[in-house]
């Protein structure tokens, strides 16, 4: 059986995954997009020291420099599944990254990452008016995807200019029941205690030297890679430019992550079979028994 615990960033959803991973001995597998880059740990509220003892994957492994793509993913996650499930009855997902889940569960196909329209009159949109028009021709995809991530808005407009069906309706086409047995579960908390947790959150992420981590990474990588697409750390570059000051970086920080977890919980609840819990301790108690 593979545990899916999803949802909202900041839910408690590694409190659960490490408790139960303890509680059954069972290996623990990441589907949080940007934990798995090296050297991103502050940002991406990464916590190793809590894996110590478990058997867990995906988690801190690739560098910036590599793209870490939902095909990818896929790959490497079932061929974990169909390793770890030979040798243990239960295997944990833990993880916000709701495509990456989606894609390594189910009968997801890649065939629309195949077509190349030609897409040069986009070219020179700013990220603001791609994405308008990509509400225009696909209101459902946009509202999934974030304006800045223009990779993504690009990708949702060449779909339907290739196919003439929106990816919304690629996706709808394939199969709905996963290919593994699965059970689902989320933490869903009073929403004004979750947003107030996540801008606390924020604050300490910089009093631990977040400012700090992204000039390492800078010294090393450039500021143009998919890794640094990451919230948090696109806002701290600028501020290392000289754009924002310190107060308004916090807050833009902010302001995107209560944004994002209210996506996060959009897509959970709309692709997948959640059972919601207000607290990761309340699921904790029922699940172990």
């Amino acid at each position: 059986m593979i545990y899916v615990i999803g949802g909202p960033t900041g839910t408690g959803k590694t409190s659960l995954a490490t408790t139960l991973a303890k509680a059954w001995r069972a290996p623990l597998i990441n589907a949080d997009a940007f934990q798995m880059y090296k050297g991103m740990d502050i940002g991406t509220n990464k916590d190793l020291e809590s894996l110590k003892g478990i058997e867990h994957h995906l988690f801190d492994v690739i560098s910036p420099s590599e793209a870490m793509t939902v095909a990818r993913y896929q790959q490497e996650a079932r061929q974990l599944f169909d390793s770890l499930l030979k040798t243990h009855s239960r295997v944990i997902v833990v993880g916000g990254s709701g495509l990456y889940v989606k894609a390594s569960v189910y009968d997801f196909s890649f065939a629309q990452h195949e077509i190349n329209p030609d897409m040069s009159r986009f070219e020179t949109m700013s990220n603001e008016k791609l994405h308008e028009y990509l509400t225009t021709i696909d209101r459902q995809s946009s509202q999934q995807i974030h304006p800045n991530n223009r990779r993504r808005v690009l990708r949702a407009i060449a779909i339907l200019l290739a196919t003439g069906k929106t990816k919304t309706d690629q996706e709808n086409d394939q199969k709905k029941e996963p290919l593994y047995p699965v059970t689902w579960i989320g933490m869903n908390p009073n929403r004004d205690d979750l947003y107030a947790r996540l801008d606390a959150r924020v604050m300490t992420m910089f009093h631990q030297g977040l400012v700090d981590e992204v000039k390492t990474l800078l010294k090393n990588f450039p500021e143009h890679l998919q890794a640094f697409q990451g919230i948090g750390y696109k806002e701290v570059i600028r501020h290392l430019k000289g754009e924002i000051d310190q107060e308004s970086t916090i807050g833009l920080i902010q302001q995107s992550t209560r944004r994002y977890a209210k996506r996060q919980f959009t897509y959970f609840r709309h692709q997948f079979p959640m059972t919601w819990y207000l607290d990761w301790q309340t699921a904790a108690k029922e699940l172990r028994g």
